[in-house]
């Protein structure tokens, strides 16, 4: 049902099958936006994500609203839904300039904000746009809209669609403990805060990766704390090269972030990435995959984005990919 919901309380109802047609999620917790997409993605079936899951980034230059709503009113093939995914859409429905006073009377002709019926060409028509497709969204389709700094803007619709706020807090323990069935001991809670400091972020990033640790025990100790946290980068990037040859988007990524954090080059993340392509990757989608690390190795060489995006996107979609 549309309405506000915790990140906690929209990830369990997409586990149990409970999912709406437009969530609009926004905050500053980047971990849990993250958490958030790879969850709707992972409720198609695997065999079918390649033909129903389709993603955009709003800062690839072209993007708009338009184009993202047009994709999700296509039929879902063997799965019964789709689920599209606008990422970083900030770029895409955040106004870029004020408009003169003369423009802006004009563009009040239609009523939506938007110069001679150009809806979907501009900020205000993707807000316009977003507004019109929230009072009835495809019964078919999971569409999800994730903007940094919009929660005024998402709250305003929270009675047409789930609108879920992700921010860094130090209950990320309680919740996640909560949505895995876990307890974590006195000293494993100590260790974590100490360690993560005043940063709400990294303290929910450290649990997540002790958690995937622990999988399978109910109780998560000081020591798998002191082994996660404490260790360097995972075998040189061996336990990321696994996470995405067994196609596990959530864990990748988890990996890749501890990578990052302790100082990873992304040129050699990079090598790491083609490694598993060249010996992981069904022969079928084999040309994309190598079309992909190319552009990834060319929008690094000219900065055409930032490393750490850049080589996330890459690994979403390596974990989309069938195995050899």
């Amino acid at each position: 049902m549309p309405g506000r919901l915790s990140l906690a309380a929209a990830r369990q109802r997409i586990s149990s099958g409970d999912i709406e047609p437009l969530y609009l999620v926004t905050g500053e917790d980047e971990a849990g936006m993250s958490a958030l997409a790879t969850a709707l993605a992972d409720s198609v079936e695997e065999d079918f994500r390649a033909f129903n899951v389709q993603r955009f980034y709003g800062s690839d230059g072209g993007v708009r609203l338009a184009s993202v709503l047009d994709a999700a009113s296509t039929l879902p093939l063997l799965s019964p839904r789709r689920v599209v995914l606008l990422l970083q859409a900030e770029r895409v429905l955040a106004a870029r300039k004020r408009p003169a006073a003369g423009a802006e009377a004009a563009n009040d002709e239609d009523g939506t904000g938007n110069a001679g019926g150009g809806e979907g060409k501009s900020p205000a028509g993707d807000l316009a746009l977003l507004k019109v497709y929230a009072k009835s969204p495809h019964p078919h389709a999971a569409v999800a809209v994730f903007a940094s700094g919009l929660q005024k803007v998402f709250e305003g619709l929270a009675s047409e669609a789930a609108v879920v706020v992700c921010e860094p807090s130090f209950d990320a323990l309680r919740s996640l403990a909560q949505e895995h069935g876990v307890r974590f001991e006195p000293g494993a809670v100590d260790l974590l805060r100490a360690r993560a400091g005043a940063d709400a972020g990294r303290l929910r990033a450290d649990a997540e990766r002790v958690v995937l640790y622990a999988a399978g025990r109910q109780v998560i100790t000081r020591e798998h704390v002191a082994e996660v946290t404490g260790r360097a980068a995972a075998a040189g990037g061996g336990q990321l090269w696994k996470e995405i040859a067994n196609r596990n988007t959530a864990a990748a990524l988890r990996e890749m972030g501890l990578e990052f954090d302790e100082g990873a080059v992304p040129y050699m993340m990079l090598g790491l990435l083609r490694s598993v392509v060249e010996r992981t990757v069904a022969s079928r989608d084999l040309p994309r995959a190598l079309d992909l690390v190319l552009r990834t190795d060319l929008a690094l060489k000219t900065s055409g984005g930032e490393p750490r995006v850049l080589l996330e996107r890459l690994v979403v979609e390596l974990c989309g990919m069938g195995r050899a």
